[in-house]
Formats: C-alpha cells, sequence, structure tokens
C-alpha cells in the first residue's frame, strides 16, 4: 500500500507539473525563433545601411570626378593656344 501511495502521488506530481514543463520547452522555442527573427533583421539593416552609404560614396565620388572635368575643360577654354599645342595638332 505504501508503494502504491508512493507511486500515486509521483504520478500526479508529474501529470500537474508536465504542463509546466512543456509549456516551458513551447516558450523556450518561441524565444529562441524571436532571437533569430530579430538578428536576421539586424543583419538585413546593417546590409541597407550599407548599401546606402555605399551609394552616398559612389555619388560624392562622382560628383568630385564631374567638378574635375567640368574645371579643367573650362580652364582649357579659358587658356590661349600654347604652341606645343599647335605643334601637336599637325
Amino acid at each position: 500500500m505504501g508503494l502504491e501511495l508512493i507511486l500515486g502521488l509521483l504520478f500526479i506530481v508529474l501529470l500537474s507539473s508536465g504542463g509546466w514543463i512543456v509549456w516551458g520547452v513551447i516558450q523556450s522555442r518561441q524565444r529562441a525563433h524571436e532571437l533569430k527573427v530579430l538578428r536576421e533583421r539586424e543583419a538585413t539593416e546593417r546590409a541597407r545601411l550599407q548599401i546606402e552609404a555605399d551609394e552616398r560614396m559612389q555619388e560624392r565620388a562622382d560628383k568630385i570626378y564631374l567638378d574635375s572635368v567640368r574645371r579643367h575643360t573650362e580652364l582649357e577654354e579659358e587658356l590661349p593656344e600654347s604652341p606645343e599645342r599647335r605643334r601637336s595638332d599637325r
């Protein structure tokens, strides 16, 4: 009778705490999934910011290049024709 009582109490304890154990496992898996999604979002955001920074850098480089080309062509138009230049054209 004592063994049956102990086994019965053990069964009731496991039955009542089993729900909490299952709930805890489900919560931990859900949290792990949420963390994975957050990491992916952060990686995507970092990639987007890097692309934007690269685009801004390229725009600045294009602007500097076009500005130097414009200045160079303006200087050529303003300068009188040099004798060396006349000789090289022949």
